[in-house]
C-alpha cells in the first residue's frame, strides 16, 4: 500500500487483455522502482532509477535473471556500450553485470533517449533477434522519447474453454440440425454403470459438439461469407452505434435530479483490470495465477479428509420405518426438473439451460431414459461429477491474501443438476411426509420457512413466559456445513433412516469420484479428485446435508431444539436463570459429544447464548 509520494510506486506497465497473454507480476524484492512481470513464459522488467539513487540498482543486480528476460527502463547512467564518451553513475558496472548474465544491449550507439542528447533508456534482453528501435515521434508528456521494443516470437497461453453462445434465430436454427443428426448415434443401453456414464457422456458431447462445431463455423466467417454481408453488417453496426449514442444523449437530457446523476456515474463506472495481491496461505506465498488458483483449491475444496469417515457403511441396520421410493420416472417430471429454472451458467461441458430447451424435443427421450435407469440401478453418470469452480473475491474491502475472502462458486452439468434437482424434490417431500426430519427442521423443505420457525420459537418462549419461567436460547453453526458431509457416514444414515437400498446407492455414487478444476481469472487447474463433502451449487446437497445432520435433532431436548440449513438452536426453559443455563450447557455437552463421534465441528466464533424473563436480571447467569 502506498499513500504518499514517498512510498508511491514509479514504474507501472501495462499489458493489453488477450487470451493469447497470460501475464503474473512477481515479487523477488520490496521495491517501488523495479517491477517484475512474466508473461507466457518470459520475464519483463521495467526499471527506473531517479539520477544516482543506489536502492534500486542495488536491488537489479543482485537479482538472478533467467532466461527469456528483458530488462528495460531509465537506468539514468552513462557507457560507451551505448553513448560514446566517459562512463558515469555506475555505468560500469551495469556493463559489467549485463556481460556476466549475457545480456544483450539493444540500443542502437550514440541515439539519444531524451531530448538532451542523453541514452539513458536503455534495454537489454538475452532473447535472440530481439530490436530496439527510438520512437521520437511518439511524443508523450515525458521528456524522454518512447523505446520501442519487438521481440521474437512470443508462445501464446493455452487458450482456455470458452463459453458458447448460440442465441440468434439462425444459430438456434442450426444447432438444433447439428444435434438432430448427432442424435442417431445416442446409445440405447442403459442398464449398467458404464452404459449409464455411455449415455450421459453422449447426450452432453451430442449438445456440446454441435454448440462447439457452429462456434468453429462462426469463427472462419466472423463477417458473413461474401461481400455484400459484409457490407450489410458494416453497415448495421454503424446504425446501431448511432442509435446507442442517441439513447444515451436523451437519457442524460432527461435527468432532474442528483440521484439520476449519481446513478448515470454507476452506469460509467467500470470496473476494470483487476489484479489480485499474492496470497498467503500459513507461511507461503502464492504470486502466479496458477500457483494461486492451486492453493484456492486446497484451502476452499480440500479443507476436509476422509480420515473420520466410516470404512463399511452397509452393516445391519433397524430402520424406525420403510420409505417408498419409485424409480419410475415421467418425461414431464423429468422436463420440469431439467427445463424449469434459470438460465444458469453452464459448467465444463458449456450446455446451458436454454440450449436443452432448443432440443428438448430431440433428446428429451433419452435423458428420461438416463435419469430412470440411474435412479434405478443407484448411479451418478461421471460426466454430471465434474465441476468448475470459479472463485469470485467476497464484496467489501477484504485482505485479499487471505483464502477466506475468495468466494468459490461451482458451476456444474445442467443436465446433471436436472437429475439431482428430480431427486431433491422428491426426498424433500418424503422426508416431510415420512416424518423423518424434525417438525422444527426447515431449509430445502416444502412448506417449511424460516417465518414458521421464528413463529414456532416465540410461541414456546411466550408459553415459558405465561408458566412464569424463563427460557435460554443457544444458537450454534455447523462449520464448513457441506464439507463436512463424509460418504460412508451419508450412506449409513440414509439406511437407517429407511431409505430404499436404490436410492441410497445414488447418494453413494453421487459423492463418489467427483473433481474439480478451479477457474481463477486467466488460468484453469487441472481436475483433482475431492476426497469429501457435498458439492456446492447441487440442488441436492441441501436437503443430503438436512438428513445427514438430522440425529442432532433428537438429542436431550428434542421439542427444544430449531433448525434453518446448517445452523441450529436450542431453547431450555427453567423456573430461574441459573437452572435453564444449567439445562442448555447439558444440552451443549451432548451435542459436542454427538459431532466428536460424527467428524462434524460446531464454530465456536458464532455460538451466541440469549435468556429470555420477563424479570430484569440483576446477576448474570453463572
Amino acid at each position: 500500500m502506498w499513500n504518499s509520494n514517498d512510498t508511491r510506486p514509479r514504474v507501472m506497465t501495462y499489458v493489453r487483455r488477450d487470451p493469447r497473454l497470460l501475464a503474473d507480476q512477481i515479487r523477488p524484492f520490496q521495491t517501488r522502482d523495479v517491477l517484475w512481470l512474466t508473461i507466457n513464459g518470459m520475464t519483463v522488467v521495467n526499471f527506473y532509477r531517479q539520477n544516482d539513487e543506489k536502492d534500486a540498482l542495488n536491488t537489479l543486480l543482485r537479482w538472478p535473471v533467467p532466461e527469456r528476460c528483458l530488462v528495460a527502463g531509465d537506468f539514468n547512467a552513462r557507457h560507451r556500450s551505448w553513448q560514446t564518451g566517459q562512463a558515469t553513475n555506475r555505468g560500469q558496472e551495469i556493463a559489467g553485470w549485463a556481460s556476466d548474465n549475457d545480456l544483450d544491449l539493444l540500443n542502437t550507439l550514440d541515439v539519444p533517449t531524451n531530448p538532451h542528447g542523453n541514452t539513458i533508456d536503455l534495454a537489454f534482453t538475452n532473447m535472440p533477434l530481439a530490436k530496439a528501435t527510438v520512437e521520437d515521434h511518439l511524443a508523450t508528456s515525458s521528456d524522454h522519447f518512447t523505446l520501442s521494443l519487438t521481440l521474437p516470437y512470443v508462445r501464446p497461453a493455452p487458450l482456455q474453454p470458452g463459453k458458447v453462445r448460440v442465441t440468434t434465430e439462425d444459430e438456434l436454427k442450426r444447432f438444433v440440425e447439428i444435434v438432430e443428426f448427432g442424435a442417431t448415434e445416442v446409445p440405447q443401453a442403459d442398464s449398467t454403470p458404464a452404459e449409464l456414464d455411455e449415455l450421459a457422456f453422449a447426450l452432453t458431447e451430442e449438445c456440446a459438439g454441435a454448440a462447439a462445431a457452429f462456434r468453429a463455423i462462426r469463427r472462419i466467417y466472423p463477417r458473413g461469407f461474401n461481400q455484400d454481408v459484409q457490407m450489410a453488417k458494416r453497415g448495421l453496426h454503424r446504425m446501431v452505434r448511432r442509435a446507442k449514442r442517441q439513447y444515451w444523449r436523451n437519457l442524460i437530457d432527461s435527468f432532474s435530479s442528483s440521484g439520476a446523476v449519481y446513478k448515470a456515474v454507476r452506469w460509467l463506472k467500470s470496473p476494470g483490470p483487476f489484479q489480485p495481491p499474492p496470497l498467503q496461505v500459513d507461511d507461503i506465498v502464492y504470486e502466479t495465477q496458477m500457483d494461486k488458483a492451486n492453493a484456492l483449491r486446497r484451502a476452499t475444496l480440500e479443507r476436509r479428509t476422509s480420515d473420520e469417515d466410516i470404512v463399511n457403511p452397509w452393516t445391519s441396520v433397524c430402520p424406525p420405518r420403510s420409505i417408498q421410493f419409485s424409480p419410475e420416472i415421467s418425461l414431464d417430471e423429468v422436463q420440469y426438473a431439467t427445463l424449469n429454472t434459470g438460465n444458469t451458467s453452464p459448467g465444463s461441458d458449456n450446455i446451458t439451460v436454454d440450449l436443452l430447451k432448443t432440443v428438448w424435443h430431440i433428446v428429451g427421450t433419452h435423458v428420461r431414459r438416463l435419469f430412470e435407469g440411474c435412479l434405478s440401478i443407484g448411479h451418478h453418470p461421471k460426466p454430471f461429477k465434474e465441476a468448475e469452480v470459479v472463485m469470485i473475491a467476497k464484496p467489501g474491502r477484504r485482505d485479499l491474501t487471505s483464502p477466506r475472502a475468495w468466494r468459490p462458486i461451482p458451476l456444474l452439468s445442467c443436465l446433471g443438476k436436472g437429475l439431482e434437482r428430480l431427486i431433491a424434490r422428491r426426498l424433500a417431500w418424503a422426508a416431510v411426509h415420512y416424518n423423518v426430519l424434525h417438525p422444527q427442521q426447515t431449509g430445502a423443505l416444502p412448506k417449511r420457512s424460516a417465518t414458521d420457525l421464528v413463529t414456532a420459537l416465540i410461541h414456546d418462549i411466550e408459553l415459558a413466559f405465561a408458566h412464569k419461567k424463563v427460557a435460554t436460547l443457544v444458537t450454534m453453526d455447523i462449520q464448513g456445513a457441506f464439507d463436512t458431509v463424509m460418504r460412508n457416514r451419508l450412506v449409513l444414515r440414509l439406511r437407517k433412516q429407511g431409505w430404499p437400498d436404490h436410492l441410497v446407492r445414488w447418494a453413494e455414487s453421487f459423492m463418489g469420484d467427483r473433481s474439480a478444476r478451479v477457474r481463477y481469472q486467466d488460468t484453469i487447474t487441472p481436475f483433482t479428485p475431492l476426497q469429501c463433502g457435498l458439492p456446492q451449487g447441487s440442488p441436492v446437497s441441501p436437503i443430503l446435508f438436512l438428513l445427514y445432520t438430522e440425529p442432532i435433532y433428537q438429542l436431550c431436548n428434542p421439542q427444544g431444539h430449531f433448525g434453518y440449513a446448517d445452523d441450529t438452536a436450542i431453547l431450555s426453559i427453567g423456573d430461574t436463570v441459573d437452572e435453564a443455563t444449567a439445562a442448555a450447557s447439558g444440552s451443549i455437552d451432548e451435542m459436542v459429544r454427538w459431532s466428536a463421534a460424527n467428524g462434524v465441528s460446531f464454530d465456536p466464533k458464532t455460538t451466541e447464548v440469549m435468556h429470555f424473563s420477563r424479570s430484569k436480571l440483576r446477576t448474570a447467569p453463572a
